[in-house]
């Protein structure tokens, strides 16, 4: 064999492991999926590249051009995701996936048809896949670059910088293929660009946490130990069949879809067993919350049972012992109230009543003298004859309540947490801004997903109850953040006329929530 071929089946190995590495974080990670779609294209582009060197055969050549075609739309599709605008520019992704796939579907057509194999080979379809491709990554590089001078962190950067080279080497050098396609007389280096931006790739996803976190030794084994069987295998089948054409496409077709079932199968397992760990962790720090709310009301109610109890037992009477009475009524009210707000917690359903929001705000901001933190400064910039308004006060408190509790988990080493109301419009504004660690453009654009979260500990429930509590309200919540600059988080609420009628939102005491 060439060495050109011999690069083709390094780098068809190496993406193999990195697809395999990226298909175990699919569900975990917003990056896992499109580096698994560029990978395996790539991989397939390398491989149909060999195929075409160590057998000739003609059909090799139009599924090279199908990978490469589809690389496109996966890369950029995986640059939106790193930079966090995958969901804003959604429509330009999904436009590009459409366009590169039409194109993949001709050429694959040359399989079968000698016009259409004339057409894929043209100077007029390299011109065509230009046009789409040029302002396609010179979009997705662009927004690559824009991410790296605003980032400030130096482990972003890194991520950002090599991704840039990487990827640049990757397109620069499979660009000389489409070139000597035109006509132009330059050596076809594609191969040898996957193979030196493989290992840029593979620096980014294991030392640098790409996906958010180190990947297990034996996730990193069992990657490496798939790549390998696959590459034997294929090695195999080109010994055996090599004269026969037909034979040979059955035989790698078979083995890419053992593969990819015996991935699939495994990722399969690994994802639900871990939605289920992180289920049956939210439910038990759920009930922890609720055992802990209905716990002293219960124990006050066991209390005044057993003293009244006792003087029964002595015959005493209990003409003097309204108190108790009184206690055990008010604890029973109590654990209604604590019911009712999970029950409202869990559906979201706001009972709306008058509510000063600056009553609310100094409300909860009161119980975080107590929260043992010195080093955190607490400020609020109340807007004075601020409208009042209707509203479910438990449901507003709990979510101001979890965005506080955000800020001061985000400021470790101290800052400044900034409560703000203020009128724009016909909305009421509440912003919780902090100078704590920030969020990544990851993060960020996946912040308020249910059971989304970055802590060891946390559910991933308090952001997404936030939304679910200002949308139930027919608001709006928005979220910036950089790294190292910290967050901040608005709250936009509708301004509700309070009827003439409405009592004092000052005499509205909150629940025990």
């Amino acid at each position: 064999m060439t060495s050109q071929a011999w690069i083709s089946l390094g780098a068809c190995a190496g993406l193999l492991a990195l697809a395999g590495l990226a298909v175990v974080r699919v569900g975990r990670s917003p990056l896992a999926l499109p580096l698994a779609l560029l990978c395996i294209a790539l991989s397939t582009w390398n491989f149909a590249d060999f195929a075409l060197a160590h057998s000739g055969g003609p059909g090799w050549r139009f599924i090279a051009t199908t990978a490469a075609l589809m690389s496109a739309p996966s890369a950029l599709h995986f640059i939106l995701s790193f930079v966090g605008e995958r969901r804003r520019l959604a429509g330009v992704m999904f436009s590009s996936y459409a366009v590169f796939g039409a194109l993949a579907i001709a050429s694959l057509a040359g399989l079968g048809s000698e016009h259409m194999a004339a057409r894929v080979g043209s100077r007029g379809f390299a011109l065509t896949v230009l046009a789409f491709a040029a302002p396609l990554l010179l979009t997705g590089f662009g927004l690559l670059t824009q991410h790296l001078r605003r980032e400030v962190r130096s482990v972003e950067r890194a991520r950002a910088g090599l991704l840039l080279t990487g990827l640049g080497l990757l397109v620069t050098l499979l660009g000389t293929d489409l070139v000597a396609v035109l006509g132009q007389d330059v050596p076809r280096l594609g191969n040898l660009g996957t193979l030196l931006g493989l290992p840029v790739m593979a620096v980014v996803a294991l030392r640098l946490r790409l996906f958010g976190q180190e990947l297990s030794s034996v996730n990193t084994m069992s990657a490496l130990l798939l790549a390998l069987v696959g590459v034997l295998s294929y090695l195999a089948v080109f010994q055996l069949f090599a004269s026969r054409y037909g034979a040979l496409v059955v035989g790698t077709a078979a083995i890419t879809l053992a593969l990819l079932a015996a991935t699939r199968r495994g990722v399969i397992a690994y994802v639900a067993q871990r939605e289920r760990l992180e289920h049956l962790a939210t439910l038990g720090r759920f009930s922890a919350q609720m055992a802990h709310d209905l716990k002293n009301p219960i124990a006050a109610l066991k209390g005044a049972a057993q003293y009244l109890k006792e003087e029964h037992a002595r015959g005493q009477p209990w003409d003097d012992k309204g108190d108790f009475l009184d206690l055990l009524l008010e604890q029973v009210e109590r654990l209604d109230r604590v019911v009712g707000t999970y029950q409202r917690l869990g559906r979201v359903e706001p009972l709306l009543q008058p509510l000063d929001l600056n009553q609310l705000v100094a409300s909860v901001l009161s119980l975080q003298s107590f929260t043992g933190r010195p080093e955190v400064r607490l400020e609020r910039e109340l807007a004075v004859d601020l409208p009042r308004g209707q509203g479910d006060w438990d449901l507003l408190a709990n979510a101001l309540e979890n965005l506080v509790r955000n800020a001061f988990e985000a400021m470790q080493r101290g800052g400044t947490l900034t409560v703000r109301t203020q009128v724009e419009g016909k909305s009421v504004v509440l912003r919780v801004e902090d100078t704590g660690e920030g969020m990544n453009a990851r993060t960020r654009e996946r912040a308020f997903d249910d059971f989304y979260t970055t802590k060891a500990t946390g559910s991933g429930l308090g952001l997404a109850f936030v939304r679910r509590v200002v949308e139930a309200h027919g608001g709006q919540v928005a979220l910036t953040s950089h790294e190292g600059r910290g967050t901040t988080v608005t709250l936009r609420l509708p301004v509700s006329e309070v009827p003439a009628s409405a009592p004092d939102p000052a005499r509205l005491q909150p629940s025990s929530w």
